[in-house]
């Protein structure tokens, strides 16, 4: 049985400026990048979170070099020429974004893989990704003919074709593009929807060439004629939105508060958020002070805000993935009924997200039902008597947002598992407790 975690916490306002870590999605992806040039790549400011060090672990089987000194990270790379042992067990951990864009990076090379990771990344799809590399040539065998492990492998004889992908995923388009990288010839992919553009901005700035375009339907294309070199070059990491949203949120929940976040990743596929935040009437400044390594940046000044219910359309669901945890906590203390639409892909994260949010929402007084893949919740005004179970199912997000609510409760929430938090932000409870000191 896990042990009952209290946070310690004090009911009062709060004003702070602060600066949270780098963010995970881009360090993932400029490790793997970083991992496929020959030569010295450098990032300033990477997440130290178990996610990325799962990446860098993968990518040091696979034979490159990574040392930290300091405030950087330095990684010498193998290019496309991998240097393994037969049979390599590559362990991605909770990592979604390491094994399903190295699937990817290691389908177009004629070596043999086997990715595994923790229970929870276990219990993920998987085929959704490996479809599309099987057509290009890859032999895969997937656990149930769509889990961990997975067995890859690789050829490079892969073909160049046209990928059209049908279920938004800024996973699969990226690891199509890796692929790409190391095919000969035209490969085109075409999203119905467009997502995250991670990928796309970093190969632009590590002067990578590839052709994207919107076609006349509003599906976003991407054309990489390959093969392609990746040059070695400086990256500075911003800061993470994601794990801005938390304390955002916490701002606009507990009264007399105000805090400024600096330097966060102003990603627009990543900051939909705060689009909803403001139209629930959250009083939230964005300032955008320019570009970091290709990202543009800013600073983003919450203020204490009586919120309001409204309804979150299902077509956002790819930009607000990793955001509906948070947002539930801030419905929670909306006046009226929210209703966020679409939420299936929750049910494929790090827990079943739909059903956490919900069951730890009712825990905790809070008037909450799930109708097919819609979440429905009751706001109220009212004081949160605490003192409640949540049950985290090992999922990162979910001790986070509970962490949030935390700071309203007349008594403290039993939160049961906190070092979950370590797979995204490992700095969190230090943050969190540093703008409680200060009052």
């Amino acid at each position: 049985m896990k042990k009952i975690f209290e946070i310690n916490k004090t009911i009062k306002p709060f004003k702070k400026v602060i600066k949270v870590e780098g963010d995970k999605s881009l360090s993932i992806r400029w490790v793997l990048l970083a991992s496929l040039s020959k030569k010295k790549s450098i990032a300033y400011n990477l997440l130290k979170s178990e996610d990325v060090l799962s990446a860098l672990d993968c990518i040091k089987k696979l034979g490159s070099k990574v040392k930290f000194i300091k405030n950087r990270c330095e990684i010498i790379g193998t290019g496309f020429n991998y240097i393994i042992k037969k049979n390599l067990i590559l362990n991605a951990g909770n990592s979604g974004t390491t094994s399903r864009l190295m699937f990817g990076a290691v389908a177009t090379n004629p070596i043999k893989t086997t990715f595994t990771g923790d229970k929870s990344l276990s219990l993920r799809p998987m085929s959704r990704v490996t479809n599309f590399l099987e057509q290009i040539g890859a032999k895969i065998n997937l656990t149930k003919n769509n889990y961990l492990p997975v067995s890859i492998q690789g050829t490079q004889d892969c073909l160049p074709l046209k990928h059209i992908i049908t279920k938004p995923s800024a996973q699969i388009k990226s690891s199509i593009m890796l692929a790409a990288l190391n095919i000969s010839g035209k490969t085109s992919l075409i999203e119905k929807q467009a997502t995250r553009d991670h990928t796309e901005i970093m190969f632009k700035y590590l002067g990578i060439k590839f052709e994207k375009k919107i076609n006349k339907n509003g599906q976003t294309q991407i054309i990489i004629n390959g093969p392609k070199e990746i040059i070695a070059k400086k990256i500075h990491v911003a800061s993470d939105p994601s794990s801005a949203a938390f304390f955002t949120v916490g701002a606009l929940i507990t009264p007399g508060s105000n805090i400024e976040i600096k330097n966060v990743c102003l990603n627009k596929t990543r900051i939909a958020y705060i689009k909803i935040l403001k139209q629930m009437g959250g009083n939230i400044l964005v300032k955008k002070v320019g570009k970091l390594s290709g990202e543009s940046i800013g600073n983003i000044k919450v203020k204490y805000s009586h919120l309001k219910s409204i309804v979150i359309n299902k077509k956002l669901a790819p930009y607000l993935i990793d955001e509906y945890p948070i947002l539930a906590i801030a419905a929670s203390r909306a006046k009226g009924v929210t209703k966020m639409q679409g939420l299936s892909e929750l049910r494929y994260k790090e827990s079943d997200r739909l059903k956490s949010i919900h069951e730890n929402l009712i825990a905790s007084k809070i008037d909450s039902s799930i109708r097919n893949d819609d979440l429905i919740i009751k706001g109220s005004h009212e004081q949160l008597i605490g003192n409640n179970k949540i049950t985290t199912y090992d999922d990162h997000r979910i001790a986070m947002s509970f962490s949030i609510l935390n700071l309203i409760c007349k008594k403290p929430l039993k939160i049961d598992n906190l070092r979950c938090i370590e797979i995204s932000y490992p700095k969190f409870k230090q943050d969190l407790k540093s703008i409680l000191k200060n009052g």
